[in-house]
């Protein structure tokens, strides 16, 4: 396993006493979880956004109706309040590359998750202003969600990545090969379950969250009626019970061979995750689409991804860190 920086040195004086301090307040660690918390807490506020039809209760940006004080109404609080959520996210994440990059330079994998971490900042606020002024269409908005999903990914990563820099180096006899079994299955859950929120976001901006009033059939049938919408709705239904099987492969597999705690804790919450994603999405049609379900459908998802993400990078990181010249 590579071996951690403990100084930054100064010359032949040796280090600086007030570095050594910045570095424990801004210890890599803890910044990019706190990113990471952030990010998804910004990601269901985004959902907020969505479900409460306030995308557009500011309709210029960065301001708000020619302020940067927007006025007192409760679509517009909820859409500025997403912008400045986002420009808090956006200083966390400068914060977390700007450590990567003190402390952490003998660590390529880190690094370049912080450094992918800012690239995908910079994009996602570029669509988001495109997101602004074309009012709101369905791809880009669907694109929007993407790049957010794909942050917090990058940001998970790096979390593992700094957490497992500081750890001792493991015994030879936690070798790679059981671990690494189960990379090509996660990564095809997780990227199933990405497609999922994707065409779930689709699907509610297209209007076709209710094409279908009951649940678990379809007008009370197994196929789909036929259109556009009802094609859409059907198809996100489809892949939602794929994805269902892929997580519960997923945690058969990781139980069966693996029994890492870490492993198995993140499995559990994405499976947990997933059933009360099911659950939630029956309830948003029975009730039609109530606006709180709506967001927690979306939390819920995002959760699922999370884990998926965390189980992919852990697995790796401990297969990595087990190998005789990375110890």
């Amino acid at each position: 396993m590579l071996k951690a920086v403990t100084s930054v040195a100064t010359g032949e004086r040796g280090p600086s006493p007030w570095l050594g301090r910045i570095r424990s307040v801004l210890d890599l660690r803890y910044l990019a979880l706190l990113s990471s918390i952030a990010t998804y807490a910004l990601i269901v506020l985004g959902g907020t956004v969505r479900a409460t039809d306030s995308g557009l209760a500011c309709p210029d940006w960065p301001r708000c109706h020619g302020q940067f004080i927007p006025p007192l109404e409760t679509n517009i609080l909820i859409e500025y309040s997403h912008r400045l959520a986002a420009a808090s996210v956006g200083l966390l994440i400068v914060g977390t590359a700007v450590a990567a990059w003190l402390w952490y330079r003998d660590n390529r994998f880190v690094l370049a998750g912080a450094a992918a971490a800012i690239a995908l900042l910079i994009v996602q606020v570029l669509v988001g202003a495109v997101t602004v002024n074309m009012e709101l269409p369905d791809t880009v908005v669907a694109l929007h969600l993407s790049i957010a999903l794909m942050l917090l990914a990058v940001l998970i990563a790096t979390t593992v990545g700094a957490v497992w820099w500081q750890r001792p180096a493991p015994s030879a006899a936690g070798g790679p090969g059981a671990r690494s079994d189960i990379a090509g299955l996660t990564v095809v859950t997780a990227f199933a379950t990405l497609a999922l929120i994707l065409l779930g976001s689709y699907v509610a901006n297209s209007g076709a969250g209710l094409v279908y009033p009951d649940w678990p059939l379809f007008n009370g049938k197994l196929v789909s009626a036929g259109g556009r919408l009802a094609d859409l709705h059907y198809a996100h239904r489809l892949l939602a019970v794929v994805v269902g099987a892929l997580v519960l492969a997923l945690a058969v597999r990781i139980w069966r061979r693996e029994r890492r705690p870490a492993l198995v804790a993140g499995v559990a919450l994405a499976l947990a995750a997933y059933v009360a994603e099911v659950l939630v999405g029956a309830v948003n049609v029975w009730l039609e689409l109530p606006t709180s379900t709506r967001i927690i459908h979306l939390a819920l998802a995002s959760a699922v991804w999370a884990a998926l993400v965390f189980i992919l990078v852990w697995a790796y990181a401990e297969a990595r860190s087990a190998l005789p010249e990375a110890a």
